[in-house]
């Protein structure tokens, strides 16, 4: 049976491809993939091993950068504080079965030393303890362990418990207000009671992963398919077709609101453009990327056939998507 369902006022071109005759767009019911969405949202799980492997990292970090700053009379001891994906239930592991975990350091005086001197201090509190190298970014520590996962410490200070400044050195000054533990608190806010919405921002995370893997295209970080899966969410009984119309309303964003540049504002402090470090060409080759994704998405839930469904998202999503079972 075919379920008819008004569109979402999504691009024009779009809904022309997938008008049913007294036009509307049409959502078949034989292209129901909720359980194969099921299944893929467990395979972007963490495994258990490797759950275990970050933990002991964390510690282990944890406690050689606590006791190498108990030594240093020109800082106070940082506390510690998860954040990031982990902390939202957000976090995939990507196609290279890795993952990023987020730990923030914090210092609550303002430290003597400027943040770059911060950031050789940790790394050579760290030094030895991975293989894989140490990265100082602008706005973290990063540590790597080869083919497992990525630790990021950003690092912040606060003097009252209420102003959060977070280290950056492509400031002038190398700090800038900003404090993750109050857009953690938005993310669980924006998706409490909805884990649907949850598996939504998991599913974009996973196609941007997939895509980026198969095109070698810059594609937005996994905190701005966050903000947009909250902001534009579309429920639907059905995650293939929440999937489909939520990314829909996130093209017709882009498409209603922005001619040259894309922006996509932090919904809390420091509320800057998350975009910005994406060239022009490269938000360009994400739009047409997420217009592949509506197109297909639509193809995939309007098909009378189910194994043609599943062949679509397979092809969107990766090989973590459940391949057809012809047993």
């Amino acid at each position: 049976m075919i379920r008819i369902l008004i569109a979402l006022g999504i691009v024009s071109g779009l809904i022309q491809l997938f008008k049913h005759k007294k036009g509307k767009l049409v959502i078949s019911e034989s292209s129901n993939c909720q359980d194969e969405f099921d299944a893929f949202n467990e395979n972007l799980e963490i495994p258990p091993s490797k759950m275990k492997r970050l933990k002991q990292a964390r510690k282990a970090i944890q406690n050689a950068i606590q006791k190498y700053f108990e030594n240093q009379k020109d800082f106070t001891t940082p506390k510690f504080y998860l954040q990031g994906s982990y902390a939202s239930g957000t976090m995939i592991r990507n196609s290279k079965d890795q993952c990023d975990f987020d730990i923030g350091l914090y210092f609550f005086q303002e430290p003597s030393k400027g943040y770059s001197t911060i950031q050789n201090h940790i790394k050579k509190a760290l030094t030895g303890h991975t293989t894989a190298g140490i990265n100082l970014l602008s706005r973290c520590v990063r540590l790597k362990y080869q083919g497992d996962f990525n630790i990021d410490m950003p690092v912040y200070y606060t003097t009252d418990g209420k102003l959060f400044y977070l280290g950056n050195r492509d400031k002038e000054e190398e700090w800038e207000l900003c404090d993750s533990k109050i857009f953690k608190d938005w993310v669980i806010n924006g998706t409490k009671d909805n884990p649907q919405k949850i598996r939504i921002i998991r599913y974009l995370k996973a196609w941007s992963d997939h895509y980026h893997s198969q095109k070698r295209i810059k594609m937005p970080s996994g905190l701005v398919f966050t903000i947009w899966a909250i902001q534009f969410y579309q429920p639907n009984e059905r995650d293939d077709v929440a999937l489909v119309h939520t990314s829909a309303a996130i093209l017709k964003h882009l498409n209603d609101n922005f001619q040259f540049t894309c922006t996509c504002k932090m919904p809390v402090t420091p509320n800057d453009n998350v975009l910005d470090r994406l060239s022009k060409k490269r938000q360009s080759n994400f739009c047409d990327a997420l217009h592949g994704l509506v197109s297909k998405g639509f193809e995939a839930v309007s098909s009378d056939k189910k194994t043609k469904a599943i062949k679509i998202w397979g092809k969107l999503l990766g090989k973590r998507f459940p391949d057809l079972d012809i047993s």
